[in-house]
């Protein structure tokens, strides 16, 4: 509520302890004309009311200091940090997009230029480079039960934390967002069956930055290992074992 309190209004809550009649013209006028001085009362009503509207203005300033931090990050070790949040993009979820090599497709949003991004969506021919093949699996509600029980800084990502933003078991879909433990990165994590391709899209992307040092392959390895693992999902393999 601090942050919504204009300063006048903080110093209209605040009780006069003096009144105007009681108040010298000036410190010269008291020690000099021998004006009446204020009351031991009413000077130390200044105090506390500079004090308090010095409080009040402390936390206009600060705001709401965690604001974009997620509540179940690793600690509190950095969130005074501004975190390095990016833009959400306006066009995730499975849309009707352009594609380069086949005209257009239904599903996830493509990957960018830049190498910090994993797609199922997108035909191969469009980005072979940055392209995972989509998980043979049975129930959107695995990947929710995955999720609700991700582990915080496994592998040393997403020490931030993470946050569940749409989940709709009649349309299929989860869009997650992660957050790295320093720096306050943001990535967004999707999962959408595909009724075309009867299988799992999935896309996991950072949104700044060019290099995402493995982050979303360790989080996709981690969550489709899971779902390998305890659900019985089928996931194509490269011949190293990797996912990406």
């Amino acid at each position: 509520a601090a942050s919504n309190l204009s300063l006048s209004a903080a110093f209209s809550i605040i009780p006069p302890l003096c009144q105007s009649s009681d108040l010298p013209k000036s410190l010269t006028d008291i020690t000099e004309n021998g004006e009446k001085a204020p009351s031991l009362a009413c000077r130390r009503g200044f105090l506390v009311k500079g004090l308090s509207l010095l409080s009040v203005s402390t936390l206009l300033s600060q705001g709401p200091q965690a604001a974009n931090a997620f509540e179940n990050r690793l600690d509190d070790k950095y969130v005074d940090v501004t975190p390095q949040t990016g833009t959400q993009p306006t066009d995730l979820g499975h849309l009707e997009r352009a594609s380069r090599t086949k005209g257009s497709y239904t599903g996830l949003k493509q990957c960018g230029t830049s190498p910090n991004c994993w797609c199922s969506s997108v035909p191969f021919s469009d980005s072979p480079a940055r392209f995972i093949p989509a998980w043979e699996g049975k129930a959107i509600q695995d990947v929710k039960k995955v999720i609700d029980t991700y582990e915080v800084g496994q592998n040393g990502v997403d020490g931030g934390g993470f946050e569940i933003i749409d989940y709709n078991e009649g349309d299929k879909y989860i869009y997650v967002q992660f957050q790295s433990y320093k720096n306050g990165y943001i990535d967004d994590f999707e999962c959408w069956y595909n009724p075309l391709s009867q299988k799992f899209d999935v896309r996991s992307a950072s949104r700044i930055g060019m290099s995402d040092l493995g982050v979303n392959a360790k989080r996709l390895e981690y969550i489709g290992g899971r779902l390998e693992k305890e659900f019985g999902w089928k996931l194509e393999r490269r011949k190293n074992g990797s996912l990406v």
